[in-house]
């Protein structure tokens, strides 16, 4: 099929579920997830032992939106589990298409996983909806866990997929002052800056105290309450070879001193300007 205009006016019907299930997978980046803004982002809860609610939201199955409307829920029910063993049964997507009209419709259902000493996944058939001849595909939502009579837990079995606007407050920028701006991730600190020290006539210098990289790493990320050199690698150069012609070493961690220092060659008494990027963990 030759290349086709979606977004404008054709003057005909001519967008297709394909078409769009195309773009939405290829801007969210996953085929199957729930996007989390909006609305209670399908969270389940099991409001008693044989029944399952799912809330309100926006899920993707290949790019397609599948919606329970504001402030309304779905409930699923679940048999009753066997005392003492356990089971986990699958919440499924049922995306069914007619041969003949092509019309395409979905709904929640439920594979019921064996009774056993532990619990075992069901398996489901997941067809790719990408493709045209795909007429029903099993796609997984949500796990129930059951043990004996009780449910234990329900787990996603999808992504939650975040807006644009919460990946970038959780992808932050900023600049301490004008020798220093860092990154901030919900898992990562990288920071970029430059400074000179002094000292007398020696092969290092004090780098950084403990004290300083904890005050550096509060300013991009107020919630770390203490520095852990296991969580830190720091790289540096010489910032300046023309105010000190020497050659760096890798910084090194001394507990005993609670801190980094720098080594060179030769040793100088000169003022040494380090550049340095710092790198942390936050798991």
């Amino acid at each position: 099929m030759a290349m086709e205009l979606v977004t404008g006016y054709a003057g005909k019907a001519h967008v297709t579920s394909y078409q769009d299930a195309a773009i939405q997978a290829g801007i969210v980046g996953v085929d199957n997830g729930v996007l989390s803004y909006v609305g209670q982002g399908m969270k389940a809860v099991a409001t008693s032992a044989n029944n399952i609610r799912i809330y309100d939201g926006v899920a993707l199955i290949g790019g397609k939106a599948v919606v329970i409307d504001r402030d309304t829920y779905q409930d699923v029910a679940i048999a009753n589990g066997t005392v003492g063993k356990y089971r986990n049964d699958i919440i499924y997507i049922k995306y069914t298409k007619d041969a003949f009209t092509g019309v395409e419709s979905v709904t929640f259902d439920v594979k019921q996983g064996a009774a056993g000493n532990s619990g075992i996944d069901p398996a489901l058939t997941t067809n790719n909806l990408y493709s045209t001849g795909t007429l029903t595909s099993e796609i997984p939502f949500k796990r129930v866990r059951l043990n004996g009579l009780a449910i234990e837990s329900v787990e996603n079995m999808h992504d939650n997929v975040p807006s644009l606007t919460e990946l970038n407050r959780n992808f932050v920028f900023k600049r301490r002052n004008s020798s220093e701006a860092g990154i901030c991730t919900p898992h990562y600190i990288m920071i970029m800056g430059t400074s000179v020290l002094q000292g007398a006539n020696a092969d290092y210098r004090q780098l950084f105290l403990a004290s300083d990289l904890l005050s550096k790493l509060k300013f991009y990320d107020p919630s770390i309450s203490n520095f852990e050199a296991a969580k830190c690698v720091i790289t540096t150069n010489n910032g300046d070879g023309n105010a000190a012609a020497i050659h760096f070493y890798a910084p090194e961690w001394w507990g005993s001193n609670n801190a980094y220092f720098q080594y060179f060659y030769p040793a100088t008494s000169s003022t040494i300007r380090v550049n340095y990027c710092i790198h942390y963990l936050k798991l």
